[in-house]
């Protein structure tokens, strides 16, 4: 992650330019590739959310990282681990930063996540939050921004009363409570492209 100041407002940071312009395009990139082949996932889809039509495009990390035999060929040096590996180490930067201005003291992961593309009017406008009721519980959630489109696409938090303008290359983390319910607005002009995720005890208590 480059030198750059970050922000905490109401538990939401706010990390500018974490990642180089390389790094970026080659994720947009191997984005392009997989929906040429026809290998996203509709949101909907990929939640199993039923009586919400989302028209965006999904793809499931690592759960979906390798492709049928035969169908497509992806450059080897690109993806997984030519765009993973310097990005998690990118992204636990970031969340160490995080943590240590909160002081929470336990250890988190996040081993899995989702690269979204939100085309004009598309994306998921429902007020949610990202807790879950079963382990691993989620502490936090995160969001990447790897395409802005020109015009919406905010990330707004209901209590907070913010709107997060999309920058390309900027990090989100939040709580994943109620407490910071959130929606994605649609973008109006241009399409937005976006990694997300969640970071998760690695050995929640039990009582």
């Amino acid at each position: 992650m480059k030198k750059k100041q970050f922000n905490i407002e109401q538990f939401i940071g706010i990390f500018p330019d974490i990642i180089d312009d390389e790094l970026c395009s080659g994720f947009v990139k191997w984005f392009d590739l997989v929906s040429e082949q026809n290998l996203t996932m509709s949101s909907l889809e990929d939640s199993g959310l039923s009586g919400y039509k989302r028209k965006d495009e999904s793809i499931s990390i690592p759960d979906t990282v390798t492709p049928p035999e035969g169908i497509i060929s992806l450059p080897q040096n690109t993806f997984p681990h030519g765009l993973c590996n310097p990005f998690w180490k990118i992204l636990q930067n970031c969340l160490n930063l995080y943590m240590n201005e909160l002081v929470y003291d336990r250890e988190l992961t996040s081993h899995t996540f989702k690269v979204v593309r939100a085309k004009p009017s598309s994306g998921y406008h429902v007020w949610h939050h990202e807790h879950t009721f079963v382990a691993p519980y989620r502490i936090a959630a995160w969001h990447l921004t790897l395409e802005a489109p020109k015009r919406g696409g905010e990330t707004e938090f209901l209590h907070q009363s913010m709107r997060i303008e999309p920058k390309v290359k900027q990090l989100l983390i939040w709580p994943a409570g109620y407490t910071h319910t959130h929606r994605g607005n649609p973008p109006l002009e241009g399409q937005k492209t976006y990694i997300t995720g969640w970071f998760e005890e690695v050995d929640p208590v039990t009582t």
